[in-house]
């Protein structure tokens, strides 16, 4: 990812798609860790295509790990509303639910996130490595009394995220 960084940036200084380059350019800062960067890259393509649904999903996980829990929402909620069958953007949604307090709708997303992949479970383990805090927050509030584990998580992935910590 670091040394595709330059190549992208030449790219869209020579004219290209600014949407196709700041979305690579974009994951690439991600991967990097480099979330400000990755918001911007985000905020570039959704300004050229206000109807990228992957923008404001991944803007919205640019922003959790900047803290940023309600422009998160808002960001995830849009993507959501363009592509309600992207389950991880309800795992999202619901962290950053949990980090403003917002339990109740932090478990509606969790009993929706039912439907994501291990793919994408491992994706967001993976952009999370570094933010243990939220992802152990999330955990104990699923563990709670009625809280839909079994519902959220195979077995498997459940095992996923508990030896990821």
């Amino acid at each position: 990812p670091e040394a595709s960084i330059p190549f992208f940036t030449t790219a869209l200084e020579q004219g290209a798609d600014p949407v196709t380059v700041c979305l690579s350019r974009g994951s690439a800062n991600m991967a990097l860790q480099r979330f400000t960067d990755a918001k911007e890259d985000f905020t570039l393509v959704i300004d050229a295509a206000p109807q990228n649904e992957r923008a404001y999903y991944f803007r919205g996980i640019a922003e959790i790990a900047l803290q940023q829990y309600e422009a998160a929402i808002a960001d995830l909620t849009r993507s959501l509303t363009k592509n309600h069958k992207r389950g991880i953007a309800y795992l999202a949604r619901g962290l950053a639910y949990t980090e403003l307090g917002n339990e109740k709708d932090a478990q509606l997303d969790f009993n929706s996130a039912s439907a994501f992949s291990e793919a994408e479970l491992q994706s967001f383990l993976k952009v999370f490595d570094n933010h243990p805090a939220q992802r152990n927050k999330t955990i104990e509030m699923l563990k709670r009394q009625g809280a839909p584990w079994k519902a959220l998580l195979s077995q498997k992935e459940a095992d996923a995220i508990r030896n990821s910590l």
